[in-house]
């Protein structure tokens, strides 16, 4: 993927960008310095999913949905959403707590962090939609072309030998995440893709758990919970695999 910078969003409320920087090991040394993101964490992850899937069905309209949802989950994942907070150099603005310095490069932690970003500027547009697309869209855009590209020429060069293959094959399975792997799983086997359904647990202290629950073809192949949804949708599906003998799946 080529060398390109993105342009930051010019917040009208800084409140809500140093809360979207702010790791909650920040907010427990500085207590007085406002609250960590995991809040508008929570509601970026589900505005990008929006946001993404928007943009692939307009502009990918001769796609079905199963080609949609294998690209959507190579652009919603770790590696990538971590990318993009690099990008816009959020890994150098992110505050943290002392013993979390080392972190500052960690997938993980950028994930959440951009995901928290995107939350933020959500709210600070006045919760307009049409903003966060024309923020989002110049960051996805290569991505999504370069990731489309190879995808369709990958179903090209195997378009041979693609005959469904039933039964727990795992070689046939290329790693990865793994929710994209369990829907390669279902797909090469003529499978409806993996269908995931959420029940709200209620916990202490006003917090839900969410159990996820993976169906294909009406049987259910893992059950498992967490309080954000895409962790207890990861959780599920690495449930599935491990079910299915598929244990070489990217954590």
């Amino acid at each position: 993927m080529g060398e390109y910078k993105f342009e930051k969003w010019a917040f009208n409320d800084e409140k809500l960008k140093t809360e979207a920087i702010t790791h909650k090991s920040y907010a427990a040394e500085n207590p007085g310095n406002g609250p960590h993101n995991e809040r508008l964490e929570w509601i970026g992850d589900s505005i990008i999913t929006t946001v993404v899937s928007d943009y692939l069905f307009l502009n990918f309209q001769d796609r079905n949905e199963g080609s949609l949802t294998n690209l959507r989950s190579k652009i919603v994942c770790k590696e990538t959403l971590a990318k993009f907070a690099r990008k816009l150099e959020l890994d150098n603005e992110l505050l943290l707590g002392k013993g979390t310095m080392g972190d500052r490069n960690n997938d993980r932690l950028l994930e959440d962090t951009f995901e928290a970003y995107i939350g933020a500027i959500y709210l600070d547009s006045g919760r307009n939609l049409n903003d966060v697309i024309k923020f989002m869209e110049p960051i996805i855009k290569p991505y999504v072309e370069e990731m489309a590209a190879n995808d369709l020429n990958n179903n090209v060069s195997s378009a041979k030998d693609s005959e469904p293959v039933y039964g727990p094959m795992n070689k046939q399975i290329e790693s990865g995440d793994p929710i994209g792997m369990l829907q390669s799983w279902a797909q090469s086997r003529a499978f409806q893709i993996p269908e995931y359904k959420y029940t709200e647990i209620p916990l202490a202290d006003n917090k839900i758990d969410f159990e996820c629950e993976v169906i294909i073809e009406g049987k259910s192949y893992g059950v498992a919970s967490s309080g954000k949804k895409k962790d207890a949708r990861k959780k599920s599906s690495i449930i599935a695999l491990e079910s299915l003998g598929i244990t070489n799946y990217n954590p």
